[in-house]
């Protein structure tokens, strides 16, 4: 995990826990670590870079612009750990080559009605036990929300699939530039009519379950908002009508 709140708030709650942590440094875009003495190890690095982790082991085109910052180690391994967070989001101050610009089509938990989102959703709900959480404050007018998954199974075929597939697109997005390299094929991820069709049948009812309350929060929210209260107007009955 990286280290920071939520470590913190781990080591509160659990003080016998073990803590290991991979972060960015700051001077390459990072947040400065103010309380590292909640970790036991923490290993300072971009984590996209760990091509090894990805189970990369052809050698690195000199072509490639991050050529020099690919590295080989791979922290931590064998670990078993009891708890594990996680977040995707890239720094503001982050700056990347523009290779590694997110493309269109590869969001992640950020919008809950984008399809990635209702693949990715889908396939942990096969190994985990899922729940979403969304800070009533902090989060609250913002699509993006917290994927919290409990008694994961990674010895699932699904699990399997999908570990396999997030390594084969890391590989697709940082090296399609500079090899020839196919994109990933996966049985959980598909955008073709009866793959759509088969998700909305089987997990249609389960999705709804699980996002309404986020989409509840978020419309609140708004409605509170002091940049929309502008747009509001109450007709006779009190209801809230839009203006255009």
């Amino acid at each position: 995990m990286a280290p920071g709140g939520f470590s913190a708030t781990a080591k509160k709650y659990l003080p016998g826990a073990v803590v290991d942590a991979v972060t960015l440094p700051s001077g390459d875009g990072g947040f400065e670590v103010i309380d590292k003495e909640v970790c036991q190890n923490i290993e300072y690095a971009d984590i996209m870079m760990y091509a090894r982790k990805m189970a990369f082991e052809e050698d690195i085109s000199s072509k490639h612009p991050d050529h020099s910052k690919f590295q080989k180690g791979r922290p931590f391994l064998g670990n078993l750990y009891d708890i594990v967070i996680c977040g995707g989001v890239v720094g503001k101050s982050h700056q990347g080559e523009p290779y590694r610009e997110k493309p269109k089509g590869f969001d992640l938990v950020a919008t809950p009605e984008s399809w990635d989102t209702v693949c990715i959703l889908n396939a942990f709900n096969q190994f985990s036990d899922v729940q979403l959480y969304k800070h009533p404050r902090i989060h609250a007018i913002k699509p993006s929300f917290y994927l919290i998954a409990k008694n994961v199974n990674l010895e699932h075929p699904v699990a399997r699939t999908s570990i396999s597939y997030w390594k084969d697109l890391w590989k697709y997005l940082t090296f399609k530039e500079f090899t020839n390299i196919a994109e990933p094929i996966s049985t959980q991820y598909g955008r073709d009519d009866d793959f759509v069709g088969k998700i909305k049948d089987n997990f249609g009812p389960r999705f709804l379950e699980m996002i309404r309350p986020v989409w509840r929060m978020q419309d609140e929210a708004l409605r509170k908002a002091s940049f929309t209260q502008h747009a509001q107007q109450r007709d006779g009955l009190g209801r809230r009508v839009g203006v255009q």
